[in-house]
């Protein structure tokens, strides 16, 4: 099985090891996305339905959200959430990518997605396609991780290279909304927290880049072993004393398509 299948598991990691952060990220999504009691929502790049979920308590039961996710596995796990847990919402998930949502124009109130255009080769596209899903007077809402901060810059580039993403910022996200033809648009941004804890800030480099460790991961790009050593001594030491401002934190965009 591709690694594709498995890239919905790291996020779903997050929110099951940090629940607090998970729920409050949550709610700021849904906060920003403002859906109405009725509303027909779209969500693109779903993965197991955690944003799918919460804005399906907001439409209530004359409401409908249609989760979308390239994998299969990601989906799978949705529709087995929804038996267990959300049987009287209406959510429904299907197998498909942003760049060819199987719907007609103009079909949904709202079109979303969190953490998909950063990891896309034609972002531009997807954009695009998300918009063509909107209706007139519908929102689109694309909420993607900021530059990743708190760590030195050769890592960061080790990360990105393997990522093989660059990250998004206001400028861009409002670059793509205008050639899709969006109006009104809103942006703000999240900042990522200040890690005090050691056991966070290790599970976090363990667990969140991928399938090595975000050090392994350094050293495999080509950094320098004894240079990725003292890093990583050099940030503990400011955790430990007076903490890091670590993490992506998250840029929140919204245009309505005219």
């Amino acid at each position: 099985m591709s690694s594709l299948e498995f890239a919905y598991k790291i996020p779903e990691k997050m929110y099951e090891r940090f629940q607090e952060q998970a729920k409050a990220l949550l709610e700021s999504i849904v906060q920003f996305v403002r859906p109405n009691s009725g509303e027909t929502i779209v969500d693109v790049g779903t993965g197991a339905g955690f944003l799918a979920f919460g804005l399906a308590k907001e439409v209530g039961k004359k409401g409908r959200v249609i989760g979308f996710d390239v994998s299969k596995s990601a989906i799978r796990e949705a529709r087995q959430k929804h038996a267990k847990e959300s049987r009287h919402q209406k959510i429904e998930f299907g197998v498909s990518d942003v760049y060819a949502i199987p719907l007609e124009d103009n079909f949904a109130d709202v079109v979303c997605c969190k953490s998909l255009v950063a990891g896309l080769d034609y972002r531009q596209k997807a954009v695009r396609e998300m918009a063509r899903v909107a209706k007139h007077g519908g929102r689109v809402v694309v909420v993607e991780p900021a530059e990743l901060v708190g760590l030195p810059s050769q890592i960061k580039k080790a990360f990105y290279k393997s990522a093989s993403a660059t990250p998004l910022n206001e400028k861009s996200l409002r670059n793509f909304f205008q050639r899709a033809g969006l109006k009104r648009i809103a942006i703000k941004r999240r900042e990522p927290p200040i890690v005090t804890d050691l056991a966070t800030f290790e599970w976090t480099t363990k667990n969140l880049f991928g399938e090595h460790g975000l050090w392994e991961l350094a050293v495999e790009e080509g950094m320098d072993e004894a240079k990725v050593i003292h890093a990583h001594k050099k940030l503990v030491r400011q955790i430990k004393t007076k903490g890091l401002k670590f993490g992506t934190g998250a840029v929140f965009c919204k245009g309505v398509k005219a």
